[in-house]
C-alpha cells in the first residue's frame, strides 16, 4: 500500500502586512525622535514615508527606507543632539564642508536597529531663505497619525510641491521619487495643485516644481491645464536627468565668479578627510588608506569628467530651448 502524506498548503504571504511589518519600525523610531523634539521644544514635520499613506490606496503594499524629519533652521543643531541621546550617529561626517557643499540633509544610522533618519535643513528646490520657508508652512501644518500617534506633515498644497520637487532633484532613474509623483497626480485635485502652483512661487520653486511635474505624462497635461510655466533652469533640467557623477560640479563652477571656481576646484580636488572616508570607504580602514583616497580622488574626477561634462552641456542646450 502506498500512502501519500500531503503538507497544508501554505497561505500566499498578504504583501500589505508584509508592508505594515517594515515600515512599523520606522514608524515607531521616527515617532520617538519626534516625541523627543517635542519635549525639548522642537516642532517637527514628517516629510515622507507614513506621511504620503493616504495618497495611495488603502490596500498599497509601499515600504519606505528611512523616516525624513524637517525642522526649523535654528534648531537643526539642537536636533542633531537629540538624536544622539537616542543612539543615532551621523553617518557622513560634515566637518570641514563649506556651505555650497552641504545637502539638503543629514542622514543618522542607528547601530541597534539600523534605523535610518533624515534630518532636513530646508526642502530641496526652494530657493526662498529656510528660515522664511519654515516659517510659511510650520503654521500650517496638518495633524495625522504616526504609528498610532499624533505627528505632523505639511498641508496639501506644500506636499504636493515637495512631492515634485523631490521627483526633480532625484531624476527620472529614481523609481521612488517617481511613484510618489504619480501617486500625487492621481489623487489630488485640480484646485489643490492649483494652489501648488501658487506656493511654487511664493516659496522661489517654480524651477523645480515646472521641471518635475513634466517627468510624467500625467504631469505635463496637468502643467497644460493649469497653466504651470515651462521655463527651466539648467541645474533643475541636469538633476532631472539623474545626471553622471560630476556633472552638477560643472554647473556649480559655471555659476561661480572669480575666486569662487578655484575654491570650488580646490575643495573638490582636496576635501575633508571626513568627506573621503564616506566617498571612497577603503580610506576609512586607516590613516596610509585615507593617504590613498586623496591621490585615487583626481583620478576618480577625471574618469568620470566627460560624461559628466557631456550631460551639463546637454542640460544647458535643454534649458534654452525651452526657455
Amino acid at each position: 500500500m502506498i500512502s501519500f502524506i500531503m503538507e497544508p498548503a501554505q497561505p500566499e504571504p498578504n504583501p500589505r502586512v508584509g508592508a505594515l511589518l517594515w515600515n512599523l519600525p520606522i514608524d515607531a523610531a521616527t515617532l520617538e525622535v519626534v516625541n523627543a523634539l517635542g519635549q525639548r521644544g522642537i516642532g517637527s514635520m514628517v516629510l515622507k514615508g507614513p506621511a504620503l499613506n493616504d495618497l495611495y490606496p488603502a490596500d498599497s503594499a509601499r515600504t519606505y527606507a528611512d523616516g525624513d524629519l524637517w525642522v526649523a533652521p535654528v534648531a537643526t543643531d539642537q536636533a542633531g543632539e537629540i538624536l544622539r541621546r537616542h543612539g543615532f550617529e551621523l553617518t557622513k561626517d560634515e566637518d570641514g564642508l563649506p556651505d555650497w557643499w552641504l545637502q539638503h540633509a543629514s542622514e543618522w544610522r542607528r547601530e541597534r536597529d539600523g534605523i535610518r533618519v533624515d534630518l532636513h535643513r530646508w526642502l530641496q528646490g526652494v530657493e526662498i531663505d529656510p528660515a522664511a520657508a519654515w516659517s510659511l508652512l510650520w503654521p500650517r501644518r496638518v495633524e495625522f497619525a504616526l504609528a498610532g500617534s499624533p505627528a505632523h506633515r505639511l498641508p496639501d498644497d506644500a506636499r504636493a510641491l515637495y512631492v515634485v520637487l523631490h521627483a526633480t532633484h532625484h531624476g527620472i532613474e529614481n523609481p521612488r521619487s517617481i511613484m510618489h509623483l504619480d501617486a500625487a497626480l492621481s489623487t489630488l485635485d485640480d484646485a489643490t495643485w492649483r494652489s501648488t502652483l501658487q506656493l511654487a512661487g511664493e516659496m522661489d520653486a517654480l524651477d523645480g516644481f515646472a521641471t518635475g511635474i513634466r517627468l510624467s505624462s500625467v504631469g505635463r497635461e496637468l502643467a497644460a491645464r493649469i497653466g504651470i510655466p515651462e521655463s527651466r533652469g539648467v541645474r533643475t533640467t541636469l538633476l532631472a536627468t539623474s545626471p553622471p557623477p560630476v556633472a552638477l560640479g560643472f554647473d556649480q563652477l559655471a555659476a561661480a565668479r572669480g575666486l569662487g571656481r578655484m575654491e570650488i576646484l580646490l575643495r573638490k580636488l582636496v576635501p575633508p578627510p571626513g568627506f573621503v572616508r564616506h566617498w571612497w570607504p577603503p580610506a576609512a580602514r586607516s590613516r596610509r588608506m585615507l593617504v590613498v583616497g586623496y591621490l585615487y580622488r583626481p583620478v576618480w574626477l577625471l574618469n568620470r569628467a566627460p560624461a559628466g561634462y557631456r550631460a551639463w552641456r546637454a542640460a544647458r542646450r535643454e534649458a534654452s530651448n525651452s526657455s
